[in-house]
């Protein structure tokens, strides 16, 4: 049987110690009434604390889903026996929103929203509607844009609420549909490769390159916990980056080490950085 109090021990920020504690109180009541349970969509970060945390629990069946194979915010969903006709729920299910072929409701809905007027928009315009709405970050899953439209993963409790009042992203008025789980389409990821050299694979240096920021811009952003490497809050500025790791910034975005090439003669190492756009 989980032991909430041991796991909790292991971890030592209270943010964290929080999370885990909501989650876990899900877990047991899966356990306890034999339903399904789940929990708010949770980052990249999110995620690695709870699977370290219910690593080893071999008593404690769950799965992660985001609406889609490779999303990156996902919600958890605790016992088996539910989360295997879940499963099949999904796959086999014509349209959300209408009646599913079983009991049980997939909690994860998908809304299509269409512009009416022809925008360039990203993902922080769609985001910033929806929470202008009053909903929390945490019940909004991935936002896959495309040209003119998005697609929006939602909890199903407020999937309902955001049809009948999102009226406009910005300034332009939109049609909103509920979507279909086979009927995803991920966007190519937009980039930009940047190549350059720097004295060290520190933290600070990436940074520096990857965002365009000068040191002395690059500091307060340490110091105010707005850094992460891998999804999880970096304050060092002297961490080492590897190839393949994923630097991000609140408010900036995201950047990738995607290649680390040879030492030049005046012992630079030069780099690839792809920056998302």
């Amino acid at each position: 049987m989980m032991n909430k109090k041991e796991i909790l021990e292991k971890f030592h920020k209270i943010d964290d110690k929080t999370l885990l504690a909501r989650i876990l109180d899900k877990a047991a009541q899966a356990e306890k009434l034999g339903v399904v349970t789940y929990s708010d969509f949770l980052d990249p970060y999110q995620q690695k604390i709870v699977t370290r945390a219910l690593h080893g629990q071999n008593d404690i069946e769950y799965q992660f889903d985001g609406g889609y194979e490779g999303a990156e915010r996902n919600i958890i969903l605790f016992d088996r026996s539910c989360i295997l006709n879940y499963s099949k729920v999904n796959k086999s299910a014509n349209k959300l929103g209408n009646e599913m072929e079983n009991e049980l409701e997939s909690p994860i809905k998908l809304l299509n929203i269409k512009l009416k007027t022809d925008a360039n928009l990203s993902h922080r315009d769609y985001l910033g509607s929806l929470m202008g709405l009053g909903i929390k970050r945490e019940k909004i899953g991935d936002i896959i844009t495309q040209d003119n439209s998005a697609t929006v993963v939602v909890l199903k409790d407020v999937a309902e609420y955001i049809l009948y009042n999102l009226l406009k992203i910005g300034r332009i008025n939109v049609i909103i549909e509920y979507g279909n789980f086979g009927d995803i389409i991920t966007s190519d990821s937009k980039d930009k490769d940047i190549r350059c050299t720097v004295p060290s694979l520190r933290l600070d240096c990436i940074v520096s390159q990857g965002f365009g920021l000068s040191r002395s811009k690059v500091v307060p952003l340490f110091s105010a916990h707005r850094v992460f490497l891998n999804w999880e809050p970096e304050d060092s500025l002297s961490a080492q980056v590897e190839e393949g790791d994923v630097v991000s910034i609140k408010g900036k975005g995201r950047i990738i080490l995607s290649e680390i090439g040879k030492t030049t003669r005046k012992d630079r190492i030069a780099i690839v950085i792809k920056k998302l756009i």
